[in-house]
């Protein structure tokens, strides 16, 4: 008899007996009311992520999955606490050969191609020759490019797809050339160039081989030092490259968190570094809700999502479909 084809997690409703591969993204061990040990998990596919839970033989089963297999799980799908959840029967850690990677990797939604296109065409639009062959610089490297084009932007909070640092980047350089006519004092050329910088050292600090994870080098140094350095390594090549311009590049990537304890080492000091960082935060912002929209598991009908890390609080979905419409 052919398999049943899957279900995303996206499409469970929370009435679902299931068997079918997950990717295991995350494992914790919890305590019991009566002090056992029980598995606290958390799968994924393309489309989301999900708890589950492995009730009885704890120890056992954790000694035969870690988190990045491939899993086979069968269990029953239920609402707990307006979330999905699985109480999980049995799993295992199945072949990698075996699987389609393509159903549980997420990708950005956008063309790729049509996105490294447009800020080619970006670069070769600007007016500040050093700046233009600084892009350049980093464009023109085959092998660097591509990597970037398929580097998330984050592990979870916002544009974490395969495609989403170009997505990201593209988005904000869009935006800044849109307003940038209504700010006379704004350097386009530079706040362009420090879009693309800002996050540069997430191509060294994620990884995105099956979930995605910090590096040794993001955990220890972080995208912020990585990408500080990766300019130096690079201005090294462009010979008399203005030393203010190589300053006020440094300070966007250094200061585009925006506060000490968001881990810039720099508040924002130029017109460019502020510009950068709430463009930053706005898209970064607005990305994640329309994802925790998107994926959100609670039940049908249900107006409001499960609660929200990244807004501290519950977003509201609007309208069921099944008539909250004015009369």
């Amino acid at each position: 008899m052919p398999e049943a084809p899957r279900i995303d997690i996206g499409d469970l409703t929370g009435l679902e007996a299931v068997d079918q591969v997950f990717l295991l993204a995350n494992i914790e061990v919890r305590q019991k009311k009566n002090g056992e040990p029980f598995l606290n998990l958390e799968l994924s596919d393309r489309s989301g992520r999900m708890q589950a839970k492995v009730w009885d033989n704890a120890e056992v089963v954790q000694r035969k999955i870690r988190i990045g297999d491939y899993v086979r799980v069968r269990g029953q799908v239920k609402i707990y606490n307006k979330r999905l959840d699985m109480t999980i029967i049995s799993i295992i850690a199945i072949d990698d050969k075996t699987v389609d990677k393509s159903a549980f990797v997420p990708r950005t939604k956008k063309d790729p191609a049509e996105l490294a296109a447009a800020l080619r065409e970006m670069v070769n639009a600007m007016k500040n020759d050093w700046l233009r062959r600084l892009m350049r610089t980093f464009l023109e490297d085959e092998v660097w490019f591509a990597k970037f084009c398929e580097s998330p932007a984050a592990v979870r909070l916002h544009h974490a797809v395969v495609g989403g640092l170009l997505e990201h980047v593209v988005t904000l350089a869009r935006v800044a050339i849109a307003i940038s006519p209504f700010y006379p004092g704004l350097d386009r050329d530079l706040l362009v160039t420090g879009i693309f910088l800002h996050d540069v050292g997430k191509v060294r600090e994620l990884s995105s081989d099956r979930v995605f994870a910090y590096t040794d080098e993001g955990r220890l140094v972080g995208h912020i030092a990585i990408g500080s350095q990766m300019l130096e390594e690079v201005l090294q090549g462009i010979q008399g490259f203005p030393e203010e311009l190589r300053l006020r590049l440094q300070h966007m990537i250094l200061a585009h968190h925006g506060l000490l304890e968001y881990g810039s080492p720099v508040k924002p000091m130029t017109l460019e570094a502020v510009a950068l960082h709430y463009l930053d935060n706005l898209d970064a912002k607005i990305f994640a809700f329309g994802k925790a929209i998107e994926e959100s598991t609670v039940g049908e009908g249900e107006r409001w999502t499960e609660y929200n890390k990244m807004f501290d609080g519950y977003l509201w979905k609007g309208p069921s479909e099944a008539g909250d419409a004015a009369p």
